[in-house]
C-alpha cells in the first residue's frame, strides 16, 4: 500500500525582506488609505509605505513598522525629520466624491499635517 507523501510541518519561509524586524513570522498586511480635500493616498505593503498627493504623484517611499493595536492597524515610522503614523480602524466611511462605501476609516499623520479618509485591504 502506498502511503501519501507527507507535507512539511511548517510551510517554507516566504521572502523576509518585506517584513520588519520582529515581525518575520507575521503575515504581510497590505493596505490602501486615501482621502479627499486634500487628495492623498498611502499604500502599505510589508514595511514600506508609499505616500502620494496630486503634487507628488510618484510618491514618497518610507519605511516603518506595524505596532500592536487592539483595534485596527497602526503603522509608524520616520521620513527624515518627519514622523508618520497611519491608523486604520473599522468604521463606515465614504470618500465624499463617489457612492462607494468602505469598512475602514484612516488617519495619516505626516509631520505636522493630519490627513483623514477611508481605507481598504489592498489587493
Amino acid at each position: 500500500m502506498n502511503e501519501p507523501a507527507s507535507m512539511p510541518a511548517t510551510p517554507p519561509p516566504g521572502p523576509l525582506a518585506k517584513r520588519a524586524a520582529g515581525q518575520e513570522n507575521e503575515p504581510l498586511m497590505a493596505w490602501r488609505a486615501f482621502g479627499t480635500e486634500p487628495f492623498w493616498n498611502a499604500r502599505v505593503d510589508g514595511d514600506t509605505l508609499i505616500f502620494s498627493t496630486p503634487e507628488d504623484q510618484a510618491g514618497r517611499s518610507m519605511h516603518g513598522r506595524r505596532v500592536p493595536s487592539l483595534v485596527g492597524f497602526v503603522y509608524i515610522g520616520k521620513d527624515g525629520d518627519r514622523e508618520f503614523n497611519l491608523d486604520i480602524r473599522p468604521g463606515e466611511c465614504s470618500d465624499g466624491m463617489s457612492d462607494n462605501r468602505y469598512e475602514y476609516v484612516a488617519n495619516f499623520i505626516y509631520g505636522d499635517t493630519t490627513y483623514k479618509g477611508c481605507a481598504e485591504a489592498a489587493k
